[in-house]
């Protein structure tokens, strides 16, 4: 599929989900978006805690420093409670959104990643797809 294609699928998709969590559809199974080679831009710096020290974010597997086999799929285990304005995740790899889910608890899978160092992170955001600084990175090398 051509990457202008999978933009105007990817616009569409996103600008449909709104409705769907309007009128129910997020009891429906996890939704996992792949968006792969598409750069999104600089996050806005955060944290998976809030000021009161509650843990928001949780990355449970792969570990932070994890070391992972090439050809291996990289699955993602993880905990998340919402911010008063959050609405779901998004998962990234390197900067790029690799999917997102309403799901808050369970695991994603970010398929197999080329040989080298990782950034993998989750971040919140709101119903319009806004980042809300909510988010919990890890480092992995895949060798």
């Amino acid at each position: 599929m051509s990457p202008d294609i999978r933009r105007i699928l990817l616009v569409t998709i996103v600008s449909l989900c709104p409705m769907m969590v309007s009128v129910g559809a997020a009891a429906s199974p996890p939704l996992q978006l792949a968006m792969n080679g598409n750069t999104v831009g600089k996050m806005p710096q955060g944290s998976g805690t809030t000021p009161s020290g509650l843990k928001y974010i949780q990355i449970l597997a792969p570990a932070n420093g994890a070391e992972i086999g090439a050809g291996v799929p990289v699955v993602l285990s993880y905990d998340v409670t919402l911010a008063p304005n959050g609405n779901h995740i998004h998962f990234y790899v390197d900067n790029h959104m690799a999917g997102l889910s309403h799901e808050l608890k369970g695991t994603f899978s970010l398929g197999t990643l080329a040989p080298g160092t990782h950034d993998i992170c989750i971040k919140e955001a709101t119903v319009a797809h806004v980042l809300i600084g909510v988010n919990r990175c890890i480092l992995v090398t895949v060798k």
